[in-house]
């Protein structure tokens, strides 16, 4: 079945808006405005966003009425960061709630480099297989960790690139390390998989633009951040 992916891209790029921290970070990332989801919601509805990515508890109880105009990712897996452990997130949701749900697309962390990575692999794969007999897209998060791993190392993250396009992701998100010259062969050995690149900190919107569109190649995107004022979107 062909996968499509023009709900959640414009002109053959995506922004979209993660809202999943509350789980992974806990309440570290809130504030008093953004602990509500309604405003991130309305953020990314008046921000003209891509889609909004969010946890299956999240989307149920929030996603509903005009929020419907702004495409639905579902996250699958997650955890918190109180365990410790060796990297791992289990998958939290199946492929068929985050549909009824009204998701247009699934998203999935793997640890690329962790000790559980072979667990991941194969929760991952089974999910590709679901989702793409429906012709949902399913997004990797593709983070290198583990002992001895230099998540900035760019045949580290061309390694974490390549694993995603292998396991049948439709897209990657993985972060950018600062190196223009390095991440185009990150880019490269995604081949036909998309690239998303995570957001990172707090940064000059100018600064920002100017840098990501010198840096990147066509199906290199940028990730929003909802730590950004509400309007102060960006679309790259």
């Amino acid at each position: 079945m062909r996968i499509n992916l023009n709900k959640i891209m414009r002109k053959d790029k995506s922004l979209l808006l993660a809202y999943d921290q509350g789980l992974e970070h806990g309440p570290s990332d809130l504030n008093e405005r953004t602990v509500d989801p309604k405003y991130i919601f309305d953020i990314a509805l008046e921000g003209l966003y891509d889609g909004i990515i969010t946890q299956h508890g999240i989307a149920e109880k929030y996603y509903a009425k005009y929020y419907k105009d702004v495409p639905l990712i579902v996250k699958l897996n997650g955890k918190t960061s109180l365990a410790n452990i060796a990297p791992i997130s289990r998958q939290l949701c199946s492929v068929d709630r985050a549909i009824k749900l009204g998701a247009v697309a699934v998203g999935y962390t793997i640890y690329t480099g962790s000790p559980n990575e072979p667990d991941m692999f194969a929760e991952f794969s089974k999910i590709v297989e679901q989702a793409h007999d429906y012709g949902v897209p399913v997004i990797a998060w593709m983070y290198p960790r583990g002992s001895g791993i230099d998540e900035k190392n760019n045949n580290i993250l061309a390694y974490s690139a390549r694993v995603g396009l292998e396991l049948g992701a439709d897209m990657i998100k993985i972060k950018y390390n600062n190196d223009p010259e390095g991440f185009k062969w990150v880019v490269k050995c995604a081949a036909s998989t998309k690239v998303l690149v995570a957001g990172g900190d707090k940064v000059d919107e100018t600064a920002l633009s100017s840098k990501v569109r010198r840096n990147n190649e066509d199906r290199c995107y940028r990730n929003g951040r909802w730590e950004e004022m509400f309007g102060n979107t960006i679309t790259l």
